[in-house]
């Protein structure tokens, strides 16, 4: 059978993030909304006729 490489990848991330919060559901989704929170992304908002 054929494996998706970047499947693959996706894949091998979330085991290293869920290895991280000691496969804790509740602190993996903190950590991922830490990180989050440390990026500042621009926020685009709509344009008022």
């Amino acid at each position: 059978m054929w494996k998706d490489p970047i499947v693959q990848d996706v894949r091998k991330a979330g085991e290293m993030l869920a290895k991280k919060a000691n496969y804790n559901l509740h602190t993996f989704f903190n950590n991922l909304r830490k990180k989050e929170n440390k990026k500042n992304p621009k926020i685009v908002s709509k344009i008022k006729k």
